[in-house]
């Protein structure tokens, strides 16, 4: 086993699910191997996990490469088999799933290469996945890969659960799509929070009952990522980078990778750039009047903000921790002074 817990002080990449917009994600990765940052640790949930594991057996420029190249091959049909069946008739069909897992175990082994379990990649790597027998978070860090990670990513009814020694899982955006907790828990500082923002997000409008689970779990996922970033603790940073505007795609449309992975890595480029010198200041500083630099306040305030870093295409800086006292006197956006 590589890795239980890394000492204070480390760097974590956080990857979250989101799909075929992943891709945004391997944009985001090409930005930070510009920049030369590697972490310490990479989490992954879901398309996070295929990507965390892809860049953690060769975190480099080169290797990120591979990776969008990959991705640029990809094809609906062979990731998600499309079917002449209506979808809203295939939902009410018997089985377990819409699709077989073949073509997601086939795209995780084009991403893998020769790398086929986590003692064999260069970078720690730890992956999330849903219990359904526990309904709880279960985190793979050692072991075979590709079990591991389809098991992140077997979005309900989209894939059939997987079974690993006699429990059976599901998609690990069911209860923490992005894992900056466990970045925290394993003893990270800074974490590169690598999100695909409010992409993906349903219709607010309910037309249909169908409509308005995918809302409910939607909204779900994102309230689980704006706490964490509310209960990030003194001394920990997260650099949540910019996913951008959120493009029309369905969920099984590939077909605009080359433009996403551009759009994560031009706009993740810029975010890092501007804030260079500030993310480097930060490092054992509480300085917090900072351009660009959310510094959550007060308790009212604070899950506001955390709201709005959660959801915001162009990126944001959080810190963790009390605010100084100066600040906690002042009144919050909604308050009266």
């Amino acid at each position: 086993m590589r890795l239980l817990r890394r000492p204070s002080g480390g760097t974590a990449f956080v990857l979250s699910g989101g799909g075929n917009l992943g891709a945004l994600q391997v944009g985001m990765l090409e930005a930070l191997a510009d920049h030369d940052v590697v972490p310490d640790l990479v989490l992954g949930c879901s398309v996070g996990a295929l990507n965390g594991a892809a860049y953690s057996r060769n975190p480099t420029v080169e290797g990120v490469r591979e990776i969008a190249e990959t991705w640029c091959a990809i094809e609906s049909p062979t990731l998600m088999p499309s079917s002449r069946v209506p979808s809203a008739i295939q939902l009410l069909r018997k089985g377990a799933s819409l699709h077989d897992s073949s073509g997601l175990r086939d795209t995780i082994g084009k991403l893998l290469g020769t790398s086929h379990d986590f003692e064999s990649l260069e970078l720690p790597f730890q992956c999330v996945a849903t219990s359904v027998d526990t309904a709880m978070e279960h985190w793979f860090r050692s072991g075979s890969l590709i079990p591991a990670i389809m098991a992140s990513a077997a979005l309900p009814a989209v894939y059939p659960p997987v079974e690993i020694d006699g429990q059976r899982f599901v998609d690990g955006g069911v209860v923490d799509n992005v894992p900056i907790a466990r970045a925290v828990e394993l003893g990270c500082d800074r974490i590169y929070v690598l999100h695909v923002g409010s992409h993906g997000r349903p219709e607010a409008d309910v037309k249909r009952p169908l409509d308005g689970a995918l809302l409910a779990y939607w909204l779900a996922r994102n309230s689980r990522f704006a706490r964490d970033l509310v209960a990030l603790p003194d001394g920990v940073e997260a650099i949540v980078l910019p996913p951008g505007r959120r493009p029309e795609l369905r969920y099984d449309d590939f077909s605009q990778t080359e433009s996403l992975i551009r759009q994560g890595r031009e706009l993740s480029g810029e975010f890092l750039d501007k804030r260079a010198e500030e993310i480097e200041a930060a490092t054992g500083s509480r300085l917090v009047e900072r351009l660009g630099r959310l510094r959550l306040p007060r308790v009212g305030s604070r899950t506001r903000e955390a709201e709005n870093a959660a959801e915001s295409p162009d990126g944001a800086i959080v810190l963790g921790g009390d605010p100084p006292e100066d600040q906690d006197q002042q009144p919050g956006p909604d308050e009266e002074s």
